[in-house]
């Protein structure tokens, strides 16, 4: 007889500096509901996959699969296929889990809800040592229906937490009758998953909790590293989120416009923060500059890009501020400039600032 609840899946690559902290987070508290762990070790070349071996022999309900190496969408979809509970939850080596996760979870076990969503909070860190820690939750709590899932759906999409798969928990029999996976991409594969999820789902549940901590900002990683296929493919997810609209009978021109902002900023400070030299910059930021795509963004509705610079003057609101500033001066094709104002937003004293 099967009595695992929930499936808790984890794809692991070269991770050892991490990976203890996360499971660590997982079997430290206490749970009333009955929960494994799959530990999919995609051809880790350190030794991640010895420390996973090391929890299968410690902890009866953790499963270790090793493979060679193909991405994390073929490692989370294998373990939805390994899986036994009743609810799938998909959580990232180095980030790790509130202590109160499976306290809150286990209050909405027995609920009709097909996605569970909750906040979490976001860790900025630099060789071990945490630098901030902000909290992200949902201003919508309790339960809504799929009706008011689609009216809400584009102010709860400008929350910009429903994009990853950690900060909610799916119904393992809801995902498997839709035929839900993660797509074979290396970027974006979270949101493509979520745009499959959303198009289906019935009833939504929210939390008013954070419980999960996401690391953010490690060197290297995905979202802090510049790589020029992500452009094109977070277009691509623009496409995919308008025709999910279209699906919802809605259509949000301002929307999808500051999709495209909040892309040129992200890949302008990738690209500023970047080692390469600074004339391989410049050909990248002039590549984004000129990619047709994004003409609204720096021609044609300048007077409305993220705020005034008065404004945000007013508010103290400097991060933006600087993302302004950032896309003026690309607008009108200063690149040393922004590199310039790049190096002042990472200046320790106004990093403080910016992130309060």
């Amino acid at each position: 007889m099967n009595d695992v609840v929930l499936s808790i899946i984890i794809p692991v690559y070269n991770v050892e500096n991490y990976i203890r902290r996360c499971l660590d987070s997982i079997f430290n508290q206490k749970s009333s509901i009955r929960f494994e762990v799959l530990l999919i070790n995609d051809g880790s070349t350190d030794s991640s996959g010895e420390i996973c071996d090391e929890y299968q022999l410690k902890y009866s309900n953790v499963f270790v699969t090793h493979t060679e190496n193909r991405g994390v969408s073929k490692a989370r979809n294998l373990g939805m296929s390994l899986s036994r509970g009743d609810m799938l939850y998909f959580v990232d080596p180095d980030d790790y889990l509130s202590n109160e996760f499976f306290s809150k979870v286990s209050q909405y076990v027995l609920k009709d809800w097909e996605v569970l969503c909750f906040g979490y909070y976001e860790v900025k860190e630099r060789r071990g040592e945490i630098l901030s820690c902000r909290n992200h939750r949902y201003l919508q709590i309790g339960e809504i229906k799929k009706e008011e899932f689609v009216n809400r759906f584009v102010e709860l999409f400008r929350t910009d937490m429903m994009y990853n798969v950690w900060s909610r928990i799916y119904r393992r029999d809801f995902v498997m009758r839709n035929g839900i996976d993660f797509p074979d991409r290396k970027i974006g594969e979270d949101t493509f998953f979520n745009f499959q999820v959303y198009k289906h789902v019935k009833q939504v549940d929210f939390i008013d909790s954070e419980l999960y901590y996401y690391v953010s900002r490690r060197s290297g990683s995905a979202l802090t590293s510049f790589n020029p296929d992500r452009v094109k493919l977070q277009l691509e997810e623009l496409v995919e989120l308008e025709e999910l609209l279209g699906q919802f009978g809605l259509s949000d021109e301002k929307l999808l416009l500051e999709i495209k902002e909040k892309i040129v900023v992200s890949s302008a400070f990738q690209i500023a923060n970047s080692e390469a030299m600074n004339e391989s910059k410049i050909e990248l930021l002039s590549r984004l500059v000129q990619n047709h795509q994004f003409n609204e963004v720096f021609f044609e509705n300048k007077n409305h890009l993220i705020g005034t610079y008065w404004e945000l003057l007013v508010q103290r609101n400097l991060s933006l501020l600087l993302r302004r500033i950032t896309i003026d001066l690309l607008s009108r094709k200063r690149y040393r400039c922004v590199l310039f104002v790049e190096k002042m937003k990472m200046n320790s004293l106004l990093r403080k600032i910016a992130f309060k």
